[in-house]
C-alpha cells in the first residue's frame, strides 16, 4: 500500500512539475526544440513575444537563460522578462538573476520578449538558443523547461532574384511550407542542399510552373541550385518553417 502511494505521489509530482507552458503572442505554443525563424531585424518583424503560463495552484519563478549565440553576436538584442531587460547578453547567464514570478493558475504581461537587430555577415543564419526554466526556494532548476532557438536569417536580396530572372527562373517565395513553387521558361536542374552541403532533393524542371516537395524537410534554411540547359547556374537561400 505504501508503495503504491509512493508511487501515486511521484507520478503526481512529475504531473504537477510539467505544468509550465510557452506561447507567442498569438497563442502559438512554443515546444521544446522549436526553431523559430525570422528574416527581418527591425521591430516589429523581429518581435517575439514570450507568453509563460502556469497551471499550478501556487506562484512559481522562472528565468531564461541564454544557452549559446554566434560568437560576437551578443549585443544589439533585448530579452526583457519581468522586471528586468538586458540588451547586451552573456552566454551561459540566466535572465533575471533573482527571477521572475508567475501567478498560481495565472500568466505573464505582454511586454516579456526577445528580438535581434544584428545584420550578421548578411549570408549566414543567426542562431540564439534560450531556454525558459522553473526554479525552487534555493535558486535550484526544477520541472520542465523549455529550449528553443530564435534564427535570424537574411532575406533572399534583389540582386538574387535578378539572377534567377536572367535565366528565366522566377521563385515565387523563399520562405515555403511544404513546397517550393518555381515558374522556368526552360528546362532545368533544381537541387536542395542542407548548410554543411548534403544534396537533400534533386529534380528535373520542365516549362512552366514546377513544385518541388519539400514537406519532410527539417525547418530551417537550405541552399536551392539552379541549373538550366545552356549551363547558367543560379543559388538562392530559403527558409522552410
Amino acid at each position: 500500500m505504501k508503495f503504491i502511494l509512493a508511487t501515486v505521489f511521484s507520478l503526481f509530482s512529475l504531473v504537477a512539475f510539467s505544468q509550465l507552458t510557452l506561447k507567442k503572442l498569438d497563442g502559438t505554443v512554443i515546444n521544446d526544440g522549436d526553431v523559430l525563424v525570422y528574416n527581418q531585424i527591425t521591430d516589429p518583424a523581429n518581435y517575439l513575444g514570450l507568453k509563460i503560463y502556469n497551471s499550478l495552484s501556487e506562484d512559481v519563478t522562472v528565468k531564461i537563460k541564454v544557452v549559446s549565440f554566434p560568437a560576437g553576436q551578443g549585443s544589439n538584442l533585448q530579452l526583457c522578462i519581468d522586471p528586468i531587460c538586458v540588451n547586451n547578453l552573456i552566454a551561459g547567464n540566466s535572465y533575471p538573476s533573482f527571477g521572475s514570478t508567475i501567478p498560481a493558475n495565472g500568466e505573464n504581461g505582454n511586454a516579456d520578449h526577445f528580438l535581434n537587430s544584428n545584420a550578421g555577415d548578411g549570408i549566414n543564419s543567426l542562431d540564439y538558443v534560450l531556454k525558459l526554466f522553473r526554479v525552487d526556494e534555493n535558486n535550484v532548476e526544477v520541472g520542465n523547461s523549455v529550449t528553443f532557438t530564435y534564427r535570424y536569417t537574411p532575406n533572399l536580396s534583389n540582386a538574387d532574384f535578378n539572377q534567377l530572372a536572367s535565366l528565366g527562373i522566377q521563385l515565387k517565395s523563399t520562405v515555403i511550407k511544404n513546397s517550393i513553387d518555381l515558374q522556368v521558361t526552360n528546362q532545368s536542374q533544381a537541387a536542395i542542399y542542407d548548410l554543411n552541403g548534403k544534396l537533400l532533393v534533386a529534380q528535373s524542371l520542365v516549362a512552366g510552373d514546377n513544385s518541388i516537395e519539400a514537406s519532410k524537410l527539417a525547418s530551417g534554411v537550405y541552399l536551392v541550385n539552379l541549373t538550366t540547359i545552356e549551363g547558367k547556374k543560379a543559388t538562392v537561400k530559403i527558409i522552410k518553417e
